[in-house]
């Protein structure tokens, strides 16, 4: 028999939102439209494309923010974006930040993005931001490359576009800034489902499903 499921579970008790301002790290974010990446600062990941994405959101959500947590190898080039766009003050860069710090920074935000592409023969493995991010109830903004569409759901949990696409991803961008019932409803659906399926407990489960067998 085969069965195919993460090695690891998620703690569902400990990705949910807490309450409180909406500020991260003295940064008052009341009335914004928080935007989140979380992830090694790498081509792979396609941070560069939410940079290059980000003018063209702020032409239509004017009150949007992006915060790029984490560090890498591409760092310089998307400092250099960032600065080249005319994006700083509308972009918040931090360093490597800890599994309390990750709850807050998701408490505050709104959209999670994570627009990994297709790199020198990889692709995205188990994303395992992206889950977390769905079980702070997190619509999901990806790509369909690699494994991603087994933790995001196209039109349920979040929105998939082709890698490399800016322009899609700005329009995906655009349309949950600008929608909060439909942020409200895929990130209720995003919860459900990473509970349901990618838990501690649904993964315990199906171990033992799977050597029962």
């Amino acid at each position: 028999p085969i069965a195919v499921f993460p090695m690891n579970g998620l703690n569902q008790d400990f990705f949910k939102r807490q309450a409180g301002p909406k500020e991260f790290r003295g940064v008052n974010l009341d009335g914004k439209i928080v935007f989140a990446f979380v992830g090694a600062v790498d081509k792979r990941k396609g941070v560069h494309l939410a940079v290059e994405a980000f003018p063209e959101v702020l032409k239509k959500v004017p009150e949007a923010r992006l915060i790029i947590a984490g560090s890498g190898q591409n760092d310089a080039a998307v400092q250099n974006l960032i600065e080249k766009k005319g994006l700083s003050g509308k972009v918040t860069r931090v360093a490597w930040i800890d599994h309390q710090e990750l709850v807050k920074l998701f408490s505050v935000s709104d959209v999670f993005v994570y627009p990994s592409i297709p790199f020198e023969a990889w692709e995205e493995q188990f994303g395992y931001a992206m889950a977390e991010a769905s079980l702070m109830g997190l619509p999901v903004i990806s790509t369909k490359s690699g494994s991603i569409e087994d933790v995001v759901k196209d039109g349920r949990t979040g929105i998939l576009v082709e890698p490399n696409n800016v322009k899609a991803l700005a329009q995906a961008m655009i349309r949950l800034g600008r929608d909060d019932e439909l942020r409200l409803r895929l990130g209720r659906t995003g919860r459900e489902f990473t509970s349901g399926n990618l838990s501690r407990e649904a993964i315990a489960k199906r171990f033992h499903v799977f050597f029962e067998s």
